[in-house]
């Protein structure tokens, strides 16, 4: 479930936006500080948090700073009602995704989380030429937040590389059309940095070890176990 933290110290608008959020099926954790918001950020991830800049103490740029080193995949969206145009342009330099000024149109607001979110999910591009175990593996990964693409070939999964850039691909060495080894080339020519996990049902060494020489991260066996991949994932998608 995706995860929002909620940094406000105004009451009255802090659980009104956790309670909207929550029926959103947002899972919401809501602090009245800075201090209080580096310490849930050290134990947990959170996919946004939304950061009033005017805070007791520490105020909300000086706190998102901190927060940012501490975690860089959380995406930050500034709040406030006071004229500090120096502090917004200071968070959105270094990264905020965006300043909310109050009072705001919270239909807006929510729309602007959701965007947000879609945005920052890590991308996966599944390509396997069996429906079955591409949709089984779209449907484990989306419920693990990750946002998902399919190919059923190798000539489609070259298309999709040329319009959009991906994390991660989970790849079947076996395809028609065109082979693994061909999208695996075009893959890291694309992004050298991409993370390719190969997936195959058959007995294929030569092709493993030429997946391998392109620096293919990893190679799992079908039927695949589905605790392993999500291993994977996490230690290479951070």
């Amino acid at each position: 479930m995706t995860k929002i933290l909620i940094v406000e110290d105004e009451p009255d608008l802090a659980d009104v936006l956790k309670h909207i959020l929550k029926i959103k099926g947002y899972e919401v954790k809501l602090v009245l500080d800075g201090y209080q918001a580096i310490e849930e950020v050290k134990k947990t991830h959170y996919d946004l948090i939304l950061m009033d800049i005017r805070l007791p103490g520490l105020n909300g740029v000086e706190t998102f700073l901190q927060i940012k080193e501490i975690d860089k995949n959380t995406t930050v969206i500034m709040m406030t009602g006071f004229a500090v145009e120096d502090l917004i342009e200071t968070a959105l330099e270094r990264g905020a995704y965006a300043c909310l000024h109050k009072p705001f149109d919270l239909d807006k607001v929510i729309t602007l989380i959701a965007k947000a979110i879609s945005e920052n999910r890590p991308t996966i591009l599944i390509v396997d030429d069996d429906e079955g175990i591409r949709e089984n593996l779209c449907r484990i990964l989306e419920e693990k937040g990750y946002r998902i693409y399919l190919a059923k070939d190798g000539q489609e999964a070259l298309l999709m590389l040329k319009t959009g850039l991906y994390h991660c691909i989970i790849l079947d060495l076996k395809l028609p059309k065109v082979d693994g080894i061909v999208v695996l080339k075009e893959a890291k020519q694309v992004n050298p940095n991409v993370v390719v996990i190969v997936i195959t049902g058959y007995d294929l060494p030569d092709l493993l070890n030429e997946a391998r020489y392109l620096s293919a991260y990893a190679c799992l066996k079908k039927p695949i176990d589905t605790a392993e991949l999500l291993k994977l994932l996490k230690e290479t998608i951070k």
